[in-house]
C-alpha cells in the first residue's frame, strides 16, 4: 500500500555491510528495519516473530544462506527472500534461487537501486541484477512462464514391475516438454530453478501428475519427483491429497541437496499421514544419496542407472549394488532397479534380491489414454 513502509529483516553477519545497508535503508517513510540476524537458525526465527515483507540475507550467512531462504519462505510464506551476494557469487545466488528466493542484488549496489530492489521485491517481482544478464534472464523465465500458461507440459508414465511376477505394481510420473527450445526435462527444470521459478515447475508437474492419475489402474501406486523445497510447501499436501491412486511415493534425487534432516524428516510425516511413501532415488550415483537413504527412513531405495547398466559385467558395481540391496533388506526399505534393458539384467537383480524394476525391456514411458 502507498504510504506504507517496507518492513525489512537484514540477515548478515558482517557488521560492517549490515550498517552499510541500514544506512542505505534509512528513509523511515518507505522503509523500516524490523532485525537483524546473524545466522540462518535466528533469521527464520525473527522472520516468523516479526513477519517483514522482505528478508535481505547475505550469500555468506553463517548456519547456510539456503538454509535460511527455505525455512523463512516454509514458516512465513508472506515474507520475500532477497539474496544479498557479492559479484562473483554466483553459484550461491543460484543455490538461494532453488532455496526460494525471489532473486538478489549486489552488495555494491547503489543506495538507490537496493532501494529499488527491496521494495520490488515486496511487490512479489523477481528482482536479477546487471551482473547475472537481466535481459537473458528474462527470457528463461518468460519461457518459462509459456511453459506454463500455454499447457506446455504432460506427463507420462512408465511401468514398475515386480521381478518376481512381472506384475505391473505403479508407475514413474515423468515430465515431458512440448515448448521450444526442444530439450529434456532436467534442462527445463535446472533453469526453471536459476530464475526462481523451479518450486512453480515442479508443483506444475506434480498437479499434472494428479490430474492423470484417474487413469491409472486400480491398486497401483504413482512415483512423482520433488525437491526437498517442494516437499516442506503445504500446497504439495493439497496435490498429493487429490490424487486418484493406491498411493503416492515421492521420489528425492540424488541431486538435490537436504541442508536440514531433521525438518525435512517433519516436512515427510505430514505427508506421509496422506500416505505417501518415500523414495531415494539415484541411490549409489554419489554421497548424496547414501547419505539421504542413512538419514531419511525411505520406504523405497532406487537403484541408480549407472550400476545396473553393466551389472553383470562389474564386479564392482555388481558389489556396490548387492550393498545396497543388502541395506534395503536390513532397514526394511524395497530395492527398485532402473534402467534395465535386458532380460540377463533382469535376472541378475532378481538374483541379487531386487524386489521392483523398470526400464525399457519393462515398459516404455507413455502417455495414459484420456476419459471419453
Amino acid at each position: 500500500m502507498a504510504g506504507v513502509p517496507v518492513r525489512v529483516l537484514i540477515a548478515d553477519d558482517q557488521q560492517l555491510m549490515v550498517a552499510r545497508t541500514a544506512a542505505a535503508l534509512d528513509a523511515r517513510d518507505r522503509f523500516e528495519l524490523v532485525g537483524v540476524a546473524a545466522d540462518a537458525a535466528v533469521a527464520a526465527e525473527l522472520a516468523v516473530a516479526e513477519r517483514p515483507d522482505v528478508a535481505l540475507v547475505s550469500v555468506r550467512l553463517p548456519g547456510g544462506p539456503e538454509r535460511a531462504a527455505r525455512e523463512i519462505v516454509a514458516a512465513a510464506p508472506e515474507t520475500r527472500v532477497l539474496a544479498h551476494s557479492g559479484a562473483s557469487d554466483h553459484e550461491c545466488v543460484v543455490a538461494m534461487l532453488r532455496a526460494g528466493a525471489s532473486g538478489y542484488v549486489i552488495h555494491d549496489a547503489a543506495p538507490e537501486k537496493l532501494q529499488a530492489a527491496v521494495r520490488r521485491t515486496a511487490r512479489g517481482e523477481a528482482i536479477f541484477d546487471d551482473v547475472m544478464l537481466i535481459e537473458e534472464r528474462g527470457a528463461k523465465r518468460a519461457r518459462i512462464g509459456a511453459v506454463m500458461r500455454e499447457d506446455q507440459l504432460d506427463i507420462v508414465f512408465q511401468p514398475i514391475v515386480a521381478l518376481d511376477s512381472r506384475a505391473i505394481v505403479g508407475y514413474e510420473a515423468l515430465a515431458r516438454f512440448s515448448a521450444h527450445p526442444q530439450r529434456g526435462p532436467d534442462r527445463w527444470f535446472q533453469e526453471a530453478h536459476e530464475v526462481g521459478l523451479g518450486a512453480e515447475l515442479e508443483l506444475w508437474a506434480v498437479r499434472r501428475a494428479c490430474e492423470r492419475s484417474y487413469a491409472l489402474p486400480q491398486g497401483t501406486f504413482m512415483a512423482v519427483n520433488v525437491s526437498p523445497a517442494i516437499a516442506e510447501r503445504p500446497d504439495l499436501l493439497a496435490l498429493l491429497a487429490g490424487a486418484q491412486v493406491d498411493h503416492v511415493v515421492l521420489e528425492v534425487t540424488e541431486h538435490a541437496r537436504v541442508d536440514d534432516y531433521t525438518r525435512f524428516r517433519v516436512a515427510i510425516a505430514r505427508v506421509r499421514e496422506l500416505g505417501a511413501r518415500l523414495a531415494v532415488d539415484d541411490a549409489g550415483a554419489g554421497f548424496a544419496s547414501l547419505r539421504h537413504i542413512l538419514e531419511l527412513d525411505a520406504e523405497l531405495i532406487k537403484l541408480d542407472g549407472s550400476l545396473t547398466k553393466s551389472l553383470e559385467a562389474d564386479p564392482r558395481r555388481r558389489s556396490l549394488a548387492s550393498a545396497l540391496i543388502e541395506f534395503g533388506h536390513e532397514s526394511g526399505a524395497s530395492v527398485l532397479a532402473e534402467h534395465i534393458e535386458s532380460e540377463l539384467q533382469l535376472v541378475e537383480l532378481r538374483r541379487l534380491g531386487v524386489h521392483y524394476g523398470q526400464g525399457y525391456h519393462l515398459g516404455h514411458p507413455a502417455p495414459l489414454p484420456v476419459a471419453a
